[in-house]
């Protein structure tokens, strides 16, 4: 039984987190509620008015409450070990530093929105702005209860945030847009907030085009898939060390890798130079680029006594200007050999889940092994390995892959 610190439990919020609680048939335990208001009806644990006088052990804070606590919630956690979730909204750049820097010491869950169904309306948002592109004006409409204090909501901003990071744009956040006399600029995220009556929370994007309205949108009828995301969130920290965590790694706790996608004509090029010297890199890409060649994916081993060697991927349809390129260097002098590939396939596999697994890429290339797939080249990130294979095993290749890590 996981045993629960609920601050902010008289709100509405606390409330509906304490009755999931009661209805998970002893999963959890609150232990002890933290409000200064006083509590109409009745709890099944004692009620503080302060965080410090709360003498019950717990495995976990949960905090429904106001910016101002969140000092104190942290301070709290950070003296107890405790790992604390936070579903406040409202906060300033004060209680985000905050919330950064205890998140090195214990673990932290922070986001603007316990949904699952909001965070899966912040990827199709991000699908669709990169899709539509700057052709497509992004207005966000959000509509709440009456008693709602921020504005606007902390999952709007969430939503607008989303989209911004892929923008090529810097994008401005424009809020309401009154007292503006002025015309919609191309950059603009339009962000609008509806106050009234007992609307739990309604989230509203418009990709607004010629002629064309795309709408992606989410309504909750019940504090209840708030108080359930905030409970499966609680039980995703226990037994975490330490870090700074959102809704994205509960989802994708157990999936090391969500998406995989191809691209096929594919080439690879590996350059060796026999002359060990730092601008290597520079001459190889300098060459490239007066022939207006693109790279993707750079590998580089590391340089010993004699040599060096760097591979990247390309478009097929550019690697003859490529070669092209790099023979001119050796008919210059510039001693390295060259070994190219073509009619290849490039695959890409994510998944936010990789940064909290070790062994994805053995788990992968293992795979790939025992299926006799040769990789060409390798570049990975945190939550991306990007890779090559023969055109002809692509198919066997996708399939295998699909297969490990249960990609529909």
């Amino acid at each position: 039984m996981i045993s629960v610190i609920l601050n902010g439990i008289c709100g509405q919020m606390g409330r509906a987190v304490y009755a999931a609680v009661q209805a998970q048939s002893g999963a959890f335990s609150v232990v002890a509620g933290i409000d200064p208001c006083d509590c109409p009806g009745t709890f099944a644990c004692p009620v503080y008015k302060k965080l410090d006088d709360v003498a019950q052990p717990a495995d976990v804070i949960i905090d429904f409450s106001v910016p101002a606590t969140t000092p104190d919630i942290l301070r709290y956690a950070l003296e107890k070990s405790m790992p604390v979730v936070i579903g406040t909204t409202g906060l300033g750049e004060r209680e985000y530093k905050l919330i950064r820097s205890a998140a090195e010491h214990i673990p932290v869950f922070q986001t603007g929105n316990m949904s699952l169904g909001v965070n899966l309306q912040l990827e199709l948002v991000q699908l669709a702005a990169s899709t539509l592109g700057t052709n497509f004006d992004v207005e966000i409409i959000e509509t709440h209860h009456r008693k709602k204090v921020d504005s606007p909501s902390g999952t709007a901003l969430m939503l607008a945030n989303a989209i911004a990071s892929i923008s090529p744009e810097e994008e401005e956040f424009v809020y309401g847009r009154h007292e503006k006399n002025k015309r919609r600029t191309d950059t603009e995220i339009g962000i609008h907030s509806v106050r009234g009556g007992t609307v739990v929370g309604e989230h509203q994007v418009q990709f607004i085009g010629n002629d064309e309205i795309l709408e992606i949108s989410h309504r909750a009828f019940s504090k209840q898939v708030f108080a359930q995301g905030a409970l499966r969130a609680a039980k995703f920290l226990i037994g975490k060390a330490n870090g700074l965590f959102n809704m994205k790694n509960v989802v994708s706790e157990h999936d090391a890798a969500s998406r995989l996608i191809s691209l096929e004509k594919q080439a690879v090029v590996v350059v060796r130079s026999f002359a060990k010297e730092d601008a290597f890199a520079s001459r190889v890409f300098d060459a490239i680029a007066e022939r207006n060649v693109f790279v993707d994916m750079i590998a580089c081993s590391e340089p010993d006594e004699q040599s060096l060697s760097i591979g990247f991927s390309l478009n097929e349809s550019d690697l003859t200007e490529a070669l092209n390129a790099l023979n001119e260097l050796t008919r210059n002098g510039y001693g390295c050999t060259i070994r190219a590939r073509g009619d290849l396939t490039k695959f890409t596999l994510e998944g936010s889940g990789m940064a909290l697994q070790h062994g994805v890429a053995s788990q992968l290339f293992s795979s790939l092994r025992k299926a006799n797939i040769h990789v060409w080249l390798i570049t990975t990130s945190e939550t991306r390995i990007e890779f090559c294979v023969d055109a002809v095993n692509a198919i066997l290749a996708s399939e295998e892959i699909k297969r490990q890590f249960r990609i529909g």
